[in-house]
């Protein structure tokens, strides 16, 4: 036991002390957290910029000739297209040419005619491309107008009785049991975690078989197996390397909790939380960045989440997946010279990991389907796809049963994977077929 403790301790510290590591796992959420920062402020910055729009419109549909003031055009309904800080809207009925338009200060120019009012389309000429929230202004206004011009030919129907009985439908959804009306975005959270799930055990995975590649290529494994035997050198190798991963799971949590609690008070402090809050600033109580959080109705759902569950059976998936995939993992590297070599090897290890990944994307849209299930309680697919049941509410015995069959799974594998390493770990030379794979299962402890 000794012995195995002393090769957990060197695979652990040989890794957590490279620059590498340590700079990744400092970094990483802030990276990720910078990221975000800055396509939120690319964002800012290319709404903050005024776009001015000139509106042609060939036949007098939506405008008119304003009398005493230079022959202007105004709009015929001047509220369809209000004063806004990032849009100033311009009207004319003739359209300016390739050039004129190239010289002018336009960002935009809007082109319609009669056949606006049977397709609802209208052309949008740029030489750089329109800011989306320009768009949507602009689409939006054009629309109101648009609207009105119709009601108006309409003799038995005035534009205020239109508009009450316009309606535009929402859903809520609601579990009938539970009475929860977050599930899409709950989902979307468990979405996250099993990304990192697949992430980590992927990546961690891969050190595992690169490691015992090296090991066999240097022949220092034929040292370090005459003190200790093959099925627990690489137990004890993959133990130092899955500890490696769940440190950098840990630290990632912590300072992205350091990180998330810090734009709080960043937001609070500077006043950015009252732009945010925008309307609601009024209405709320307090201007807290929690009680912003409980007032939005997506970001609300991140205090719904029972963050301690998932936080805790993320860790035993973590785990047992781990486990799982590694042993794959090093009986592969066991069984070739090269990493190259392994890459055939790799294919039917690595598609149920890349299925559980891909299959998330549909389990998402209905955690509680027959393949939600299923998936969620086979062994190759359950660390991934149990993630996303976990995040929307699940059974407690579903947990407890994948969990059950998922350790029983890993107890078998590691033992059929170490009968792989014990003996391929010595064989140099020759490229194992999958025929040869299997007669090694079938040979006894020595």
């Amino acid at each position: 036991m000794k012995r195995w403790l002393i090769v957990v301790g060197r695979e652990y510290k040989t890794r957590v002390r490279k620059r590498a590591f340590i700079i990744s796992t400092l970094l990483g959420p802030f990276l990720m957290v910078g990221l975000v920062a800055l396509m939120v402020f690319i964002a800012m910055t290319t709404i903050e910029s005024d776009s001015k729009v000139l509106i042609v419109d060939h036949n007098n549909i939506i405008t008119y000739t304003l009398h005493g003031n230079d022959g202007a055009r105004v709009p015929s309904c001047s509220e369809c297209f209000p004063p806004r800080d990032f849009l100033e809207y311009r009207f004319t009925n003739e359209a300016l040419t390739t050039e004129e338009f190239l010289e002018s200060d336009y960002s935009a120019m809007l082109e319609l005619d009669d056949g606006i009012l049977q397709s609802a389309k209208a052309l949008l000429k740029y030489e750089l491309s329109v800011p989306t929230k320009v768009k949507s202004a602009i689409k939006r206004d054009l629309g109101e107008a648009i609207e009105r011009l119709r009601v108006k030919n309409e003799s038995s129907l005035d534009y205020e009785t239109y508009k009450r009985l316009k309606v535009r439908v929402g859903l809520v959804t609601q579990d009938v049991v539970t009475k929860d009306q977050n599930i899409e975005n709950k989902s979307g959270i468990g979405f996250a975690f099993s990304m990192f799930m697949f992430m980590f055990i992927l990546i961690y995975g891969m050190h595992v078989m690169r490691g015992v590649i090296e090991e066999k290529s240097s022949r220092i494994v034929e040292v370090v197996i005459s003190v200790i035997r093959p099925e627990a050198l690489m137990g004890a190798k993959m133990m130092g390397i899955g500890l490696l991963g769940l440190t950098q799971i840990v630290v990632w949590s912590i300072l992205s909790w350091i990180l998330f609690m810090g734009f709080g008070f960043y937001a609070e402090s500077s006043g950015l939380l009252l732009e945010l809050m925008g309307d609601q600033s009024s209405q709320l109580a307090a201007t807290d960045f929690i009680t912003y959080i409980e007032s939005d109705s997506e970001l609300g759902v991140l205090l719904q989440v029972d963050w301690a569950m998932m936080l805790g059976w993320g860790a035993f998936f973590y785990v047992a997946g781990f486990a799982l995939y590694s042993s794959l993992f090093a009986a592969v590297g066991a069984a070739v010279e090269q990493e190259s070599d392994a890459q055939y090897l790799l294919i039917p290890a690595m598609l149920p990991l890349m299925f559980s990944y891909m299959v998330n994307i549909f389990i998402m849209e209905s955690p509680d389907s027959t393949l939600a299930i299923f998936c969620s309680f086979f062994p190759f697919t359950s660390p991934i796809t149990m993630m996303v049941r976990l995040s929307v509410g699940v059974p407690w015995w579903h947990v407890v049963i994948s969990a059950m069959i998922l350790v029983v799974t890993v107890y078998f594998m590691v033992k059929f994977a170490g009968k792989i390493y014990r003996t391929g770990i010595l064989m140099y030379g020759k490229k194992p077929t999958f025929r040869e794979l299997a007669r090694w299962l079938m040979y006894k402890n020595r």
